[in-house]
């Protein structure tokens, strides 16, 4: 089912029956492309500008599945002038990631009732970590970038959200850390959560989960 025909079967009123989450900057405190950059900058001893010059033009290919993290060190090697050992080259890549380990508590204290995805734009490597980790176990549908061959905000990608999850997207809570990613899912007429600062993403959950507002209680969720 597309994005455009399922809209046509829901209507504002429908309830929220899905939750659907991003992964980086929402499972991770800050984005993981801005921590790799670091780590990358680091090994190389580039500056981490340069790194990041080269990084994000090259994720947009890595994150459809246009190479593997072979393909990605060595044309990120080639465009830095660097030749970096493979081991700690993948080793800097994939354990860039910081955990906010609250979402993963908030994940847990989803009950059954809702239907639980996760749309993420990410590289093979780290789909393979992020869907195997015993935390994750509530995800019923794991929609990666590199799998489906499109990235978020492109409308393609929330319309691979709709039918893996066959609700139209009113009835769906989607949570990112992007601005932009967040406007593109409402615009298709997704309910969404932008997780900007802890606090006021609590407040936004609140508001259209008050149902579940205690899995977003305590400190974690505070900007103090």
């Amino acid at each position: 089912m597309s994005a455009a025909s399922a809209a046509a079967t829901g209507s504002g009123d429908v309830g929220i029956k899905a939750i659907a989450f991003d992964w980086g900057g929402v499972f991770t405190v800050g984005t993981f492309d801005a921590r790799a950059v670091h780590a990358l900058a680091a090994l190389t001893g580039r500056p981490e500008a340069a790194v990041a010059e080269a990084y994000y033009p090259l994720m947009e290919h890595f994150e459809v599945g246009a190479f593997d993290l072979s393909g990605f060190q060595t044309r990120l090697d080639r465009a830095l002038g660097t030749s970096t050992d493979a081991v700690a080259f993948r080793a800097a890549f994939l354990d860039a990631p910081l955990e906010r380990s609250a979402m993963f508590d908030v994940l847990a204290r989803i009950p059954d009732r809702y239907g639980v995805a996760m749309l993420s734009n990410n590289v093979p490597e780290l789909c393979d970590r992020v869907r195997t980790d015993p935390r994750m176990a509530r995800v019923e549908h794991f929609v990666f970038s590199n799998e489906i061959g499109v990235r978020k905000p492109d409308a393609a990608a929330f319309a691979a959200l709709t039918e893996a999850l066959a609700l139209p997207p009113q009835a769906t809570v989607f949570i990112d850390d992007n601005a932009a990613n967040v406007a593109a899912c409402e615009a298709l007429g997704f309910r969404g959560v932008l997780l900007d600062t802890p606090e006021r993403f609590a407040d936004r959950w609140r508001t259209l989960l008050p149902d579940l507002a205690d899995a977003v209680a305590g400190p974690a969720w505070t900007d103090a």
